[in-house]
């Protein structure tokens, strides 16, 4: 299982390439791992790869699938039920197959029912633990789990051992940093940890930015030394990813791109310590 020291690259921050290219931009640059959404799977598919050659081509560079995103029919609550499972059975097999552990879980509808939604990700967790994944909760601003606070509600209330927290650094940014909260959930139930930075303000909405706009770890406004000594005090477990969402940075050759993650990660990390 991958550590807070073990770097993972999102694929969504460099440019579109084969499956083996983006592999190999990650193992070139020291990353343990990738994480990839389902249309990074079916790009893969579409080149002709199996799921066997796949992960033959993750385990020759010595790079783990961090986590794959992302189920989200949970949010819809158990009357859902039959959707929920089919779902969350498809990708966490998918996930199993590939050698990862982890699955992403974010809503993209406006508002939710939190009693509903606690629910239905109890539906999806107890169907991902028979694939021997964990399922991470994201917020994201603009959705019906708009900040940690939801986050952790319906991470502690669901009370399973395979459901933790994912907290994006950008989100967290966002949606109004909240320090004392962070340090009073457990470490354990924060599984994996996404940096990347952003200016003060943005006179762009927030999914134009947080899809195109982000900045590489320590060029902006988010303090991620404080967010990731916080971290660190309460023992949070999981990898550190590199989630980049720049179309500048994807102007770059996959190494390259990489490259700039990495050693900008690797400063704000050390900035921590």
């Amino acid at each position: 299982m991958l550590t807070p020291e073990d770097l993972v690259l999102c694929l969504g921050s460099i440019r579109t390439a084969s499956f083996a290219e983006r592999v190999q931009a990650a193992s070139a640059n020291g990353f343990a791992g990738i994480s990839m959404w389902m249309s990074h799977y079916d790009e893969a598919r579409a080149e002709g790869l199996s799921h066997g050659e796949m992960r033959s081509i993750l385990d020759q560079q010595g790079v783990k699938l961090a986590m794959l995103e992302y189920i989200s029919n949970w949010a819809n609550g158990s009357a859902a039920r039959h959707d929920i499972v089919d779902e969350t059975a498809g990708i966490c097999g998918i996930a199993e197959e590939l050698g990862s552990e982890t699955v992403l879980a974010v809503t993209m509808l406006p508002k939710i029912n939190v009693t509903h939604a606690t629910a239905g990700l109890s539906i999806a967790s107890d169907v991902a633990a028979n694939y021997g994944q964990r399922v991470g909760i994201e917020f994201l601003p603009w959705t019906g789990v708009p900040n940690l606070s939801c986050a952790w509600s319906l991470v502690r209330d669901v009370d399973r051992f395979n459901v933790g927290l994912v907290i994006d650094a950008w989100h967290w940014f966002r949606s109004g940093p909240d320090l004392s909260l962070l340090n009073a959930i457990p470490g354990e139930k924060v599984i994996h940890l996404q940096i990347s930075d952003a200016p003060a303000e943005s006179d762009l909405d927030l999914v134009s930015e947080t899809i195109g706009h982000r900045l590489l770890p320590g060029a902006g406004s988010i303090d991620l030394p404080a967010l990731l000594r916080v971290l660190d005090e309460i023992g949070r477990r999981g990898p550190t990813a590199v989630e980049v969402f720049s179309d500048w940075l994807r102007g770059y050759p996959p190494v390259e791109g990489a490259r700039l993650a990495a050693n900008a990660a690797r400063s704000v990390l050390a900035a921590a310590k």
